[in-house]
């Protein structure tokens, strides 16, 4: 029975250490600025010096293209247009849920609503060390946009990297047919890879 004892102590403790480990806080459960944060990302596309590129995937089939950085920006016009969750219209329809998540390094904050609203789910994961300012660094986005249009059910999962890349995954269902189509953009570091 000691030893029992002394097992779970020793265990308790060891995962004590663990936790204490990371130096970081929780920024608090609140709403980030990720449209205004994105519609700031894209806006500085104009004016970038990288080189932009575009990877399309559509009936299994991929097309790697070089692309204009103005193409790059028309091109994100979803992210663009997403819909501010944090608004006042909004923000209520939303449950917060956060993590620190050991993979990533990083906490990731999950807005998700069951209201029949476009944005189903948000997911925004933060740089776990706040800046001199005390601000936490965005590192992605995550969007689930649902809309009908007509008889179709379109699904998009859109995904930010800061400074990196975007992608945007566009599933369609229209009498029991399912399309997938991908989009991917790639700035600062692509290596001619489909990642």
């Amino acid at each position: 029975m000691l030893r029992l004892l002394a097992c779970t102590a020793l265990l308790f403790l060891l995962i004590g250490c663990k936790g204490k480990k990371k130096k970081t806080t929780v920024p608090s459960e609140q709403f980030f600025p990720v449209s205004a944060y994105l519609k700031g990302e894209i806006s500085r596309m104009d004016k970038s010096l990288n080189s932009f590129y575009k990877v399309e995937t559509d009936s299994g089939r991929s097309d790697t293209v070089p692309i204009p950085n103005t193409e790059a920006k028309r091109l994100a016009a979803d992210f663009y247009n997403l819909p501010d969750i944090g608004s006042d219209q909004l923000k209520d329809n939303y449950q917060v849920t956060h993590t620190y998540d050991d993979a990533l390094n990083a906490f990731v904050f999950m807005f998700t609503t069951k209201e029949d609203v476009p944005v189903q789910r948000e997911d925004v994961v933060l740089d776990p060390e706040p800046d001199a300012k005390g601000n936490y660094k965005i590192l992605s986005i995550f969007a689930e946009v649902w809309k009908n249009k007509g008889d179709t059910t379109i699904r998009k999962n859109m995904l930010w990297n800061a400074g990196k890349s975007y992608q945007i995954t566009t599933l369609s269902e229209a009498g029991g047919t399912e399309k997938t189509r991908k989009l991917q953009v790639f700035w600062n570091g692509f290596d001619g890879t489909n990642r």
